[in-house]
């Protein structure tokens, strides 16, 4: 039976002579992170400068109404197209 023999060398053919591609993410420290984390940062952080415009509008919110922030809906929205994500507890 040296075709069965044939077989199982090809079946265990794992294509260790050509080298993984690595490309490189144009995050800073990103590079080991899963498929999704990046999908993810992708979607936070320019990929020209890397930088990212956060806006956090909830600080101390838990301690009550914070002055300008009662509406939410009528003070933050006109600020969305130039935030790259809004960060909220």
């Amino acid at each position: 039976m040296p075709e069965a023999d044939v077989q199982k060398e090809k079946q265990k053919e794992f294509y260790l002579e050509i080298p993984q591609k690595n490309e490189a993410f144009f995050l800073k420290g990103s590079n080991n992170h899963d498929w999704g984390f990046k999908n993810r940062l992708a979607r936070i952080f320019n990929p020209v400068s890397g930088k990212t415009v956060m806006l956090a509008f909830d600080h101390g919110y838990f301690q009550g109404p914070t002055t300008g922030l009662e509406r939410i809906d009528v003070t933050i929205e006109p600020l969305v197209p130039h935030a790259d994500a809004l960060m909220l507890t």
